[in-house]
């Protein structure tokens, strides 16, 4: 992956709809050019293209993230268990006291409640701490290294 691949990243990750046309305006590099680069980006990099949704818009206006302790033994339920539920939108296994970390979302605080006692109700769940968003300073796609691939 060279800069101009980032250069395409970095305009795709903003808009997964910009145009071939407009991102060759925006780097220079020919039509042709950046759609051979984006094909072979697909094949390894770009692992899909989606809609970013506004939470508040849907009736999402609560956002938690939950941390998990699991019994050591029932981890492997848990993290089959977890990825079933829709609210769910990120699920990680972690180093530390707690082994998962997930983030929910919810319309009320009575459905957060409900998706959480949900979850306190999977077998192999031993603890969980729920933190509720407050404010959101950035949710972001993933970023591009600036330093070029090894």
């Amino acid at each position: 992956m060279d800069q101009n691949d980032k250069k395409i990243l970095k305009i795709l990750s903003e808009n997964s709809r910009t145009t071939i046309s407009t991102i060759s305006k925006k780097t220079g590099i020919p039509d042709t050019t950046i759609s051979n680069r984006i094909k072979k980006l697909e094949k390894n990099t770009i692992k899909e293209y989606t809609t970013i949704i506004n939470p508040q818009s849907v009736g999402l206006n609560i956002t938690a993230i939950i941390i998990i302790q699991t019994e050591s033994e029932k981890h492997e339920n848990v993290e089959k268990q977890l990825p079933k539920l829709e609210e769910i939108s990120e699920a990680y296994t972690i180093s530390g006291e707690y082994d998962i970390l997930i983030k929910v979302w919810a319309q009320t605080l009575e459905e957060l409640n409900n998706i959480t006692n949900t979850i306190r109700s999977i077998d192999g769940i031993e603890d969980l701490t729920e933190m509720i968003v407050m404010e959101r300073l950035k949710e972001k796609h993933i970023p591009i290294p600036k330093q070029p691939l090894k």
